[in-house]
């Protein structure tokens, strides 16, 4: 009996026990939760995204701004019930004409619901903009504040490109995780500024308030970067690259424009068809595509010759009968039958590849060496360290390298088993222009800080003479003889000369299947004006399927409309021309006063001035004459003045504003008014005017 009154002890004394440990335990589980809530709520310092710099063109027009979009929620525990019911209606009404995803009902359904179950975060809206967001805390309920209106709006930094696909792949990119390319990439630093920071509590799930703290630090906006890139002159080098792989239905392309003195990039264009015929760009083809130049690489083989001193222009080469064997290929021209003897400098302004590859075959077949040596010495397989990170590997072979052999030289000399990217050779031709001295091509003139200068990129100098002055001026005029009379004549012009080059690759050749067709990468390079180069460009198109694939008919004409923008839109190339003209004065029309003579201003053209708004111009051997004409004193005593050799834009003001109606046809100046000089008019009378 004492035993089992014994084990019942024990048994009530191992329950108590278990019972106040369980106690316990339950006391530790309160005070850690307490803690993690109180450690969750402890004041913490959060980052502040710096504004990134701004990308500007050369004139001022942004490339890439950094502009604030927000992500707004609503807590909708901290909204008074009798405002939220009284204004739910009309916040939804409000919110589904600012937002146009839902209908009014939508919104009010999806609002109550969320109401009543006191959600603290309740997703409205992403990316809004900060005209919306301000719209927002204009509405019923959110008008409140944050604290009463529940409305939470979170800013975040995102970068917008105000001109869309232009020059995309140069600008760059900037995405959160990913590592910036093009000039986003090249001037990362520069542009992303410095972080700030505040002290903030939290005070529920994904909701803080600011506290006051003398660390807190204010993000500073990153510096700007005033890239080389003219607007007008990418426009335009983007279209006629787009107009040409839609008219040849060709795989993708690029073209740069380059100025010669300083290297700086105006325009750089790549762009590509996708799957469903639109174009777009997703590769820097011009900066990071290697491919073989083709026929634009023998202005380096005759240049190489003509250095070394082992031929002159004049000398002659035997182009048989267009097909010439080495070892156990053979060489063939373009043109069938060849073109029979012809002087060196005739084989470049033709592109016989008979006649190049043989005469640098027989030229350096003893010492291949030697050729390699000049070519280096052309910087050909320097890279240029441009500031775009880009993957750059100029291939030039030696006789050394493993994939060396008997052909390799001819083949190379007319620009076969060389690897360099579209920018190369254009630096190199740039060079050409340049009397010798090879510049770095540049993307971004200035940097500044605040609206003010801070830095300037100055031209760099990768070799002041990759060659001498007197090939130069030797080589120059057969470039432009490849225009005048050669494989570009499609491109000569009466405005300006064109030095250049055409290049037609076969892309395929070495994995070519037997009845798979031939591919051809389509090229021209080359600079204008020839006697006084300011540009010089290049355009690559790769694979075109129709309506020809040679370098001359595919792609200098697009080099032809680059160059034809640039000339029109430089009036110091104008400058230029008339000074070599025989009569410098030109053809001015009647107009306003003012604006003819900002023109004859810049194009410094002498003139006699006149103190009327309106003038008559008459060309002089010497200079302008601009003559008053009182238009709008006989339009004020209600006489129609003489109109001939207007403009029509002039026209319209001046007659308009005076009460007349105008109709008008045809195109140019004025030729013939219904209603002649000194013809009295009424407000409302009817003007017609023959335009010719």
């Amino acid at each position: 009996m004492k035993k089992q009154k014994m084990n019942w002890r024990l048994i009530v004394l191992y329950l108590f026990v278990i019972f106040f440990a369980v106690v316990i335990l339950l006391q530790v589980i309160v005070i850690q939760q307490f803690n993690d809530s109180f450690s969750q709520n402890q004041p913490e310092f959060v980052t502040i995204e710096a504004p990134r710099g701004n990308i500007f063109s050369d004139d001022g027009s942004l490339l890439a701004i950094s502009m604030p979009l927000y992500d707004c929620h609503i807590d909708f525990s901290v909204i008074d019930d009798i405002l939220f019911n009284t204004k739910v209606s009309t916040l939804a009404n409000r919110i589904s004409k600012l937002f146009k995803d839902k209908t009014s009902l939508e919104y009010e359904i999806a609002f109550r619901n969320a109401h009543k179950q006191q959600k603290k975060y309740y997703h409205l809206q992403k990316n809004s903009t900060y005209n919306q967001v301000k719209l927002l805390k204009s509405f019923p309920i959110f008008e409140k504040g944050q604290n009463k209106g529940g409305l939470i709006c979170e800013r975040k930094e995102n970068r917008e490109t105000p001109f869309g696909l232009l020059a995309q792949r140069t600008i760059g990119s900037e995405r959160e995780g990913v590592k910036p390319v093009g000039i986003e990439g090249a001037y990362n630093e520069i542009l992303k500024g410095r972080d700030g920071k505040k002290l903030v509590q939290k005070i529920a799930k994904k909701r803080q308030i600011p506290l006051n703290s003398k660390a807190n630090k204010l993000p500073l906006a990153g510096n700007d970067v005033i890239s080389t890139i003219n607007i007008d002159l990418q426009d335009v080098t983007e279209q006629s690259l787009i107009n040409a792989l839609e008219k040849h239905k060709a795989g993708h392309g690029c073209a740069v424009l380059m100025e010669v003195k300083t290297g700086e990039v105006k325009a750089i264009a790549n762009v590509k068809r996708n799957e469903k015929g639109l174009f777009f760009e997703n590769y820097n083809y011009a900066i990071g595509e290697h491919f073989e130049p083709g026929s634009t690489f023998k202005l380096a083989s005759v240049l190489a010759g003509l250095e070394d001193g082992v031929f002159k222009l004049t000398d002659s080469v035997d182009t048989e009968n267009g097909r010439c064997k080495f070892y156990d290929r053979t060489m063939i021209d373009s043109k069938p039958g060849g073109y029979g003897k012809i002087t060196i400098g005739d084989a470049f302004v033709y592109s016989s590849n008979v006649g190049i590859s043989k005469i640098i075959h027989n030229a350096y077949k003893k010492n291949p060496e030697r050729f390699i040596n000049r070519l280096y010495k052309l910087q050909l397989n320097t890279p240029l360290n441009i500031e775009i990170p880009t993957p750059e590997n100029p291939k030039i072979k030696t006789p050394k390298s493993y994939d060396w052999s008997g052909t390799t030289l001819p083949w190379m000399s007319i620009g076969y088993e060389v690897s360099l990217t579209p920018l190369h050779v254009l630096t190199f031709y740039n060079a050409i222009a340049n009397k010798g001295k090879m510049v770095k091509p540049i993307f971004v003139g200035t940097l500044n800080k605040n609206g003010k200068f801070l830095k300037a990129n100055k031209p760099e100098v990768i070799n002041p003479a990759i060659c001498g002055k007197t090939n130069i001026e030797k080589i120059i005029p057969l470039m432009v003889d490849v225009v005048e009379r050669g494989t570009a004549q499609n491109i000569k012009n009466k405005q300006y000369s064109i030095a250049g080059k055409t290049g037609t690759c076969q892309i395929n050749y070495w994995k070519r299947k037997e009845n798979e067709s031939k591919s051809y990468k389509a090229s021209f390079v080359g600079f204008f004006p020839a006697d006084n180069p300011v540009y010089s460009c290049i355009v690559v198109i790769h694979d075109p399927k129709e309506n020809g694939f040679y370098g001359g008919i595919v792609a200098a004409p697009v080099f032809k409309e680059i160059a034809d923008k640039a000339f029109a839109s430089d009036l110091n190339l104008h400058k230029a021309f008339l000074s070599e003209n025989r009569n410098p004065i030109p053809y001015t029309k009647n107009g306003f006063t003012d604006d003819v003579q900002l023109v004859l201003n810049e194009l410094e053209i002498p003139f006699d001035s006149t103190n009327s708004n309106w003038m008559i111009a008459r060309s002089k051997p010497d200079k302008i004459e601009l003559k008053n004409r009182k238009i709008e004193e006989d339009l004020r005593n209600g006489f129609v003045p003489n109109l001939k050799e207007m403009g029509i834009q002039d026209v319209l003001f001046l007659l308009e504003n005076s009460g007349l109606i105008v109709n008008f046809s045809g195109k140019g100046t004025i030729k013939k008014q219904s209603i002649e000089k000194g013809k009295q008019f009424k407000s409302g009378s009817i003007i017609i005017l023959e335009l010719a």
